[in-house]
């Protein structure tokens, strides 16, 4: 770490020594200062103003989500944008898989052990945030546990199961660098984890009603600081943001994904996180943070709109067509995943064979789904306009 840059307003250098394999370093780690009092962020005008931009564009996408929940299924729309979440977090951290490998995988293209290792670690990242998903919507709060667990689920079976998994590391870690000495960023000692993660959970459960989107930003920025894993942290860290928002009802669907953003501004995400541990100025981080808010939030509402003509539209030929009632609960099967196969199908909708087909032809008279491979037994269908539409990038 460049020592000089650092001042004491967002947290302290301290010394320490360790031992890494047989060699012998004596270096300094950054342990933060507590978060600010959000009354500090009162006097900068324009954050407040981007603020209370970002809230509207939420509110904007609440309307339209509460309009889908009246005339159809918000998993239609929920799912998929989770599954390109997790494509585009995990892209972030160097892992490249696209949405149709993923979507492959879920459908059983493959079985689970000769899965390519980057779509484990993506199919993973749905599994675990499904599993957050479900303990908030018991009236769970976000804690120790909770994030322990997401984070066993995550690394499981990946190239990171040789590191800790599911508890906080027991080493110090560094950012960039070949070693701690070459390191860009020297997170807290493993010894402070517990401490700084204790106290990160109870000013994320303390909720004051306040700011609530500044507070998501220093959430992020606190918990990418300590770095409490050995492996992981930045997708967890992304993820927690959708958790607080979700916890705190600023979201009433786990739809807005902020990791787009991020991915397309990469560089200056990574620089302003450390800006603050070098100057503590929050402000210019919170304020990069709510502008991703709000073109996320647009942009989510843009393309919601556009699946929700298309599946209109979808509806309509069937119509039209007089098609069979399976046919249209086949149609929603394909918004969820865009790729599926005829026995899946079967078994999701509980229906015979010959019924499942005739509804897999109408699709297809429609112009909906096309065959993806020829063979003869278990075919693989593809809605290609679905699928076009979510791979489409949010920013």
């Amino acid at each position: 770490m460049n020592l000089l840059k650092f001042n004491a307003k967002a947290g302290k250098l301290v010394k320490r020594s360790a031992t890494f394999g047989r060699e012998f370093m004596e270096f300094d780690y950054f342990f933060p200062n507590q978060l600010p009092d959000m009354k500090e962020f009162c006097n900068d005008i324009s954050l407040i103003e981007l603020s209370n931009e970002a809230n509207r564009a939420i509110g904007e996408l609440h309307g339209l989500i509460n309009n889908i929940g009246m005339i159809g299924s918000l998993k239609l729309f929920v799912e998929p944008y989770l599954r390109k979440e997790a494509v585009d977090s995990s892209e972030i951290e160097g892992t490249k898989v696209s949405l149709t490998d993923v979507f492959l995988s879920e459908a059983g293209s493959k079985k689970p052990e000769i899965l390519n290792p980057n779509v484990k670690e993506v199919v993973n990242f749905v599994k675990a945030v499904d599993y957050a998903l479900k303990e908030l919507k018991i009236g769970k709060k976000i804690s120790k546990e909770m994030i322990n667990e997401l984070h066993q689920i995550l690394l499981e079976g990946t190239r990171g199961q040789d590191k800790k998994i599911g508890d906080y590391r027991k080493q110090q870690n560094w950012i960039e660098g070949n070693d701690v000495l070459d390191a860009r960023f020297v997170p807290p000692s493993e010894k402070d984890v517990e401490e700084l993660m204790n106290y990160l959970f109870d000013y994320i459960n303390k909720d004051d009603g306040y700011m609530r989107l500044i507070k998501a930003g220093l959430v992020h920025y606190y918990f990418e600081t300590v770095h409490p894993y050995e492996d992981g942290n930045g997708r967890v860290g992304r993820t927690l943001i959708l958790l607080y928002l979700l916890q705190t009802k600023i979201l009433n669907q786990p739809i807005l994904h902020l990791s787009p953003y991020f991915k397309r501004y990469k560089e200056n995400y990574f620089n302003l996180l450390m800006n603050v541990r070098e100057t503590g100025d929050y402000n210019r981080w919170i304020k990069f943070f709510l502008t991703g808010v709000t073109e996320v939030a647009i942009n989510t509402s843009n393309k919601v709109r556009k699946l929700v003509n298309l599946y209109n539209s979808y509806r309509k030929r069937l119509i039209d067509i007089k098609a069979t009632p399976i046919s249209f609960k086949l149609l929603d099967k394909f918004f969820e995943r865009p790729y599926s196969f005829t026995t899946l199908l079967q078994e999701e909708l509980n229906e015979d064979y010959p019924k499942t087909k005739r509804g897999l032809n109408y699709l297809m008279r429609c112009n909906i789904i096309k065959l993806h491979t020829k063979h003869k037994r278990n075919k693989i269908y593809l809605a290609p306009e679905i699928l076009k539409t979510l791979e489409e990038d949010l920013i």
